[in-house]
């Protein structure tokens, strides 16, 4: 665009809550994804929430996924709150969907606003995307919706937090007992699992042939990993694929 002046307006909910904040613009490469890419801060987003209304409800489900991150790695309060109102959000109740969203977005801001090119804690966006990715480009960008993707790699990360001793296993389970509530997979099948592991080896956060993983600690906090075994992935993997 040559810096012409950008306004974002989102219709769906994946977009109003993350992809749309952030300033991220980026192409699906066959063998893996946003490798390829650069940043371009739109002047102005613009979410009106009832354009959710004409969503497909795959594509309405998918978007929950990024909105469950944000408030695992950053807010334990937020992630209360989509517990207490799962079932309203699921039907697209306004107050409780526009309350969601501000926080969300609010959320991806906030840490978009402390590391704009993605060189320190904007990485920590990336829970869940590291397997997510794996699985989209080994099924060539068609099987899987981006949340639904996520959704299964946040259960992955979980799963490696829980075996390095970094989180118990109640905080795998209530991760993945409101992912279910909003319609979303923790697992899939039939898919080539070792093109999965190889699509994540040219993930964007390999350092030095090392994933640098996105752990929880905690709800609300995150750790970064380099130090995860093939071994445990190869493990995660098998009960998530």
């Amino acid at each position: 665009l040559r810096g012409l002046p950008l306004v974002q307006v989102p219709t769906t909910l994946i977009a109003m809550a993350d992809a749309a904040i952030g300033g991220k613009v980026a192409l699906n490469h066959p063998q893996a994804k946003n490798l390829i890419g650069a940043f371009y801060q739109p002047r102005l987003v613009i979410a009106d929430v009832s354009t959710l209304t004409t969503l497909p409800k795959r594509e309405l489900v998918s978007g929950w996924a990024e909105v469950v991150k944000h408030a695992l790695i950053l807010d334990p309060d937020f992630l209360e709150f989509l517990e207490a109102n799962a079932n309203g959000l699921v039907a697209l109740e306004a107050a409780a969907t526009t309350e969601a969203i501000r926080r969300s977005a609010s959320l991806k801001a906030m840490v978009v606003s402390e590391d704009e090119k993605e060189q320190g804690r904007r990485m920590i966006l990336n829970y869940g995307h590291t397997i997510a990715h794996g699985l989209e480009a080994a099924t060539e960008y068609e099987r899987f919706l981006h949340g639904e993707a996520v959704a299964i790699g946040m259960t992955g990360a979980a799963m490696l937090s829980e075996r390095l001793g970094l989180i118990s296993h109640d905080i795998v389970a209530r991760q993945g007992r409101l992912i279910e509530r909003f319609g979303l997979s923790t697992t899939c099948s039939d898919v080539d699992r070792d093109g999965v592991l190889k699509a994540m080896e040219l993930d964007k956060k390999v350092r030095e042939r090392a994933i640098n993983w996105v752990l929880l600690k905690s709800i609300g906090q995150t750790t970064f990993r380099d130090d995860v075994s093939r071994e445990d992935v190869v493990g995660v993997l098998k009960e998530l694929v």
